[in-house]
């Protein structure tokens, strides 16, 4: 059964109130800007933060079953738009034969309605709650330079393929297992998995959850929750946060010395250090407005990955697909920002430091992790030590 686990406030007050925008907790730093934006640009900047922000209630939509009230609550690590301190859970369950129409386990519901039955053949496994800085730089890599990397056939013979996630002849670059084709519909699938709040967005007006509410309220909620232009400004948010950069305090004889080996010992082959951003302007994914910032364009993207997916073999397979993956195949996630969140490693959160989430790679990744155990000591440490600095 899902956990039915009221908010801290009676429901009928909840109902009555409006938006509210709360200042970031004294504890978490504010979100970083991309270099280079204009004043309109910062001006839409801070027009989705304060939408990030936003401490979302049922008289907007929220729930009935839900994961947090706000953006931030899930993505403050460094700063407000980074990565999350816990996990979600995703699961996957068949009714009458046919795939159910939920993807996520929620936390949280309204405390009214009826309790939803989880089927007893479901399968629940967690997902970490990525970092959002430098997702609009990702979304601005050309497809064909991310392309070019691919290697479904093992043609070199390495025993690393690559393989591009393609839906209606586009690739997918976003989600643990590269299931979003882009920023727009990363962030309008977060609002409705996450929070339950419908939009104007094409695909995404639609309830998912399946606990039902009493009439006067529903009467009382905005149909969709969300007008089109409140995730725009969303996307505007998250397609112009900075990415974190390297630590360059560190960056002695040794750190270099672990960038070699991580070239040597093939990392570097799915962890692709860099790619550049397109010269020209382009037309984002999911709404088709052109894209032609000069905070985005022909920009470096240090992002280490090759935005593929790659069979990792039984031992990180959850039986939990999404998008055109197998459930042992997963996007290579970048590594920037990695010493953010150096405790809560891989898809799932279950390698509690670098090193340990070296030792769970497998398939693609097995040769790798061998050649990683067969290295000296010291060598083994600067390769950690370069990783430290992501």
């Amino acid at each position: 059964m899902r956990l039915l686990i009221g908010i801290s406030v009676v429901l009928g007050t909840v109902l009555v109130s409006s938006l509210v925008v709360t200042a970031a907790k004294e504890d978490r730093e504010p979100p970083v800007p991309l270099a280079g934006l204009t004043a309109a640009e910062s001006t839409r900047f801070e027009e989705g933060r304060r939408v990030f922000q936003t401490q979302f209630t049922p008289r907007d939509g929220l729930g009935p079953a839900f994961n947090a009230r706000a953006c931030e609550a899930c993505h403050h690590i460094p700063t407000i738009g980074g990565h999350g301190p816990g996990y979600r859970s995703n699961l996957r369950y068949r009714e009458n034969g046919q795939e159910g129409t939920g993807r996520l386990f929620h936390q949280l519901a309204l405390p009214v309605g009826t309790p939803e039955n989880l089927a007893p053949d479901a399968i629940i496994s967690k997902r970490r709650p990525p970092t959002l800085r430098g997702l609009g730089l990702i979304e601005a890599i050309p497809e064909e330079d991310i392309l070019r990397n691919a290697d479904q056939d093992d043609r070199d013979r390495d025993g690393i393929r690559g393989r591009p996630a393609m839906r209606d002849g586009h690739l997918m670059r976003f989600g643990s297992q590269a299931h979003v084709a882009s920023l727009f519909e990363f962030v309008a699938d977060a609002l409705r998995q996450e929070m339950g709040l419908t939009s104007a967005v094409p695909g995404f007006n639609q309830e998912l959850s399946k606990i039902s509410l009493p009439a006067f309220i529903e009467a009382r909620i905005p149909n969709p929750n969300l007008t089109e232009q409140t995730v725009r400004q969303l996307v505007d948010f998250v397609g112009f946060l900075a990415p974190v950069p390297r630590d360059s305090m560190f960056s002695g004889g040794q750190v270099a010395r672990g960038e070699r080996l991580f070239g040597e010992l093939a990392c570097a082959k799915c962890h692709v250090p860099t790619f550049r951003t397109s010269a020209k302007p382009f037309a984002r994914g999911g709404d088709g407005a052109m894209v032609s910032s000069p905070a985005l364009l022909n920009q470096e993207v240090a992002a280490y990955s090759d935005f593929l997916l790659h069979d990792l073999g039984a031992t990180l397979d959850d039986g939990v697909t999404l998008g055109v993956a197998k459930s042992s195949e997963y996007k290579t996630p970048p590594l920037w920002g990695l010493r953010f969140h150096k405790h809560l490693l891989l898809h799932d959160g279950r390698a509690n430091n670098v090193e340990q989430a070296i030792l769970y790679h497998g398939g693609e990744g097995a040769r790798s992790r061998q050649r990683y155990l067969g290295l000296p000591l010291d060598d083994r440490r600067a390769l950690l030590e370069f990783l430290e600095t992501l």
